[in-house]
């Protein structure tokens, strides 16, 4: 049975770098949803919100039907997104199921403002995301209340607010898988 460690939470919670970290402390392959849209970006180009959803749609369906060939051949791997229902469901549809560890990632809301607007402006994500086109639909996660994805397995809490300590999160992840 493969293993799955999903990072979730919020846009600015410190997913990618702490998935990025996890994928090279165990040598397993990484799943970013973001990078697939980035992928689309740079070959299609961005336009407005209502691309930019689209484009989501299909990194999902891109990362799950990865995802969906790892962990039916037994690979082990880490994915990473702001994951929500329709996602949780399609993992939850994985056949045959990964054993799944979720880290769920947060931060103070203000902190999640602010590394988002820091992102927004620092050249490292394509424009077509939008960011500050999608601001305000993205402030409400700021302040929603954090719940698991509801997959099969533990769910680790781990708050970025201070830090990104990636070293004492593999710690804890260990005995897990």
């Amino acid at each position: 049975m493969s293993r799955c460690i999903v990072v979730s939470g919020p846009p600015g919670a410190g997913k990618s770098r702490l998935a990025a970290a996890l994928a090279a402390h165990f040598g397993w392959p990484l799943l970013a949803k973001d990078d697939y849209k980035e992928r689309v970006f740079r070959h299609l180009g961005g336009r407005d919100r209502g691309w930019s959803r689209r484009v989501s749609l299909l990194a999902w369906d891109l990362l799950m039907r990865e995802a969906a060939t790892l962990t039916r051949l037994g690979v082990d791997c880490v994915l990473d997104g702001n994951f929500r229902a329709p996602q949780a469901e399609a993992l939850r549809a994985l056949a045959p199921a990964p054993r799944f560890i979720e880290v769920h990632c947060m931060a103070s809301p203000e902190m999640l403002r602010a590394r988002y607007l820091a992102r927004a402006v620092d050249g490292t994500r394509h424009p077509g995301h939008v960011d500050y086109e999608a601001l305000p639909e993205i402030e409400r996660e700021f302040t929603a209340s954090a719940t698991s994805l509801g997959l099969a397995g533990p769910v680790v809490e781990w708050d970025t607010t201070r830090d990104f300590d990636a070293a004492a999160l593999a710690q804890r992840l260990d005995p897990l898988l």
